[in-house]
């Protein structure tokens, strides 16, 4: 790829990704709504501040990793921690879902909200392990909230994770969660037996991967403990999982397949990691974590079967394998297959876009990511162009006729005609 077309769609992608983002309003919003939850759960009034409770983000909002869905009317989806660092002897699982819950439930906004979300099925209960509160005022998100046991002492361990030159093992990162299809939920009070989940750990897994220079890594211990602030810029693995997950999210619009059984974004995201490179521009560290994707979807022996399965594992959690369902369900496996294939096509389609043009590379973008955040971008884009042209930065490359920032400089309009 000549130097400058792969510095200007580097510089394409760049827009594209912070349109996928969603705005500094949307996050502020979310945050403050989950604020508001946590600041409810820890009242004086609550039976829960006994305990500690605390609301954390997990998931793509924690990673920056967050996509707007295609459709407007579509809501973001907003992974929350609950974490509670006491509890009773006695509570089981059961005990700690319903707790959270019966407090949400006083409040009337959450109370409808969470019927709102489950149409009345299941009210009492929540989902297999989440609370979800749907917001209706137009904000655009629903809230899965987690409810968990935690160590007392988890924000230190998450400070000093997070902290440069720390090696830690993320296993101390760890809670315990509820969940209502294990056999001991309503049984067992004892949070040894409980299921382990570990979303910060993962966190750190994922910077650890994410940063370039050592000396820059993003210190998340000031930023999950208080709320994190919004990221305008991210770093290049960031935007390839955006740009993975919007790739995905448009080819399985199609009524040709079930959404249901889409990639799911953790393996995306896995995979993505695993295959960094620590590029510091968009397309290299694209290219180079679509080339390795497959090849790190492992086989193993399922220890509990005997058979010989896909595996995705847990990098926080090697004995978790994220694609478990594949074979329950044969369509989970097939689509991911069919979705690494289009990919790989669709990338080597831009990649090879040299000589084309803007207008070429417009369509063909348009198609792979949706046409109205790809207008956008460009225009974006073509914004940076003129600003730079009109301070005589702009150059052409020989080859392409592509412009950007070396080759021949480009004189600036002056708009008198010829």
């Amino acid at each position: 790829m000549e130097l400058l077309y792969k510095f200007e769609i580097n510089k394409i992608l760049e827009q594209l990704g912070k349109e996928l983002d969603i705005s500094k309003s949307e996050y502020e919003s979310a945050v403050k709504s989950y604020e508001a939850v946590g600041d409810w759960l820890c009242r004086d009034t609550s039976e829960l501040r006994f305990y500690n409770p605390k609301i954390l983000p997990q998931g793509s909002f924690m990673l920056g990793t967050v996509v707007k869905p295609i459709c407007e009317e579509d809501d973001i989806d907003v992974d929350l921690v609950c974490k509670l660092e006491k509890k009773p002897d006695s509570w089981t699982q059961k005990d700690l879902k319903d707790k959270v819950g019966d407090r949400l439930k006083i409040n009337g906004d959450y109370d409808r909200m969470l019927k709102k979300h489950e149409n009345g099925e299941n009210y009492e209960e929540g989902g297999r392990r989440c609370w979800t509160l749907k917001y209706s005022d137009g904000s655009g998100y629903h809230m899965d909230i987690l409810p968990s046991f935690a160590d007392e002492n988890l924000t230190v361990l998450m400070e000093k994770a997070f902290t440069i030159g720390t090696d830690l093992n993320t296993d101390e990162l760890a809670i315990k969660i509820t969940d209502k299809e294990m056999d001991n939920y309503s049984t067992d009070n004892n949070v040894d037996n409980w299921l382990k989940s570990n979303p910060f750990g993962y966190a750190k897994w994922f910077f650890d991967k994410a940063t370039i220079d050592a000396r820059k890594l993003i210190m998340l211990n000031e930023s999950v403990d208080p709320i994190r602030v919004y990221e305008k810029e991210k770093l290049p693995l960031q935007r390839v999982v955006q740009l993975l997950k919007r790739h995905r999210d448009i080819m399985f619009s199609s009524d040709e397949y079930d959404s249901e059984n889409k990639p799911i974004s953790i393996i995306i995201t896995t995979l993505a990691s695993r295959a960094y490179d620590k590029s510091d521009n968009i397309i290299d560290a694209y290219t180079n974590i679509v080339r390795k994707m497959r090849v790190l979807i492992e086989e193993r022996v399922n220890p509990h079967t005997g058979q010989i399965e896909k595996w995705v594992p847990n990098p926080v959690n090697a004995e978790e394998n994220f694609a478990d369902k594949w074979c329950e369900v044969k369509q989970k496996k097939e689509y991911f297959y069919l979705w690494l294939d289009k990919l790989e096509n669709d990338l080597s389609i831009l990649r090879n876009n040299q000589g084309k043009g803007l207008p070429f590379l417009n369509e063909s973008m348009s198609n792979i990511y949706g046409e109205s955040v790809t207008n956008k971008a460009f225009a974006n884009y073509g914004n940076i162009s003129t600003e730079l042209r009109e301070e005589g930065k702009r150059k052409m490359a020989s080859l392409t006729g592509i412009l950007g920032s070396v080759g021949k400089k480009v004189p600036n309009h002056n708009f008198e005609g010829n």
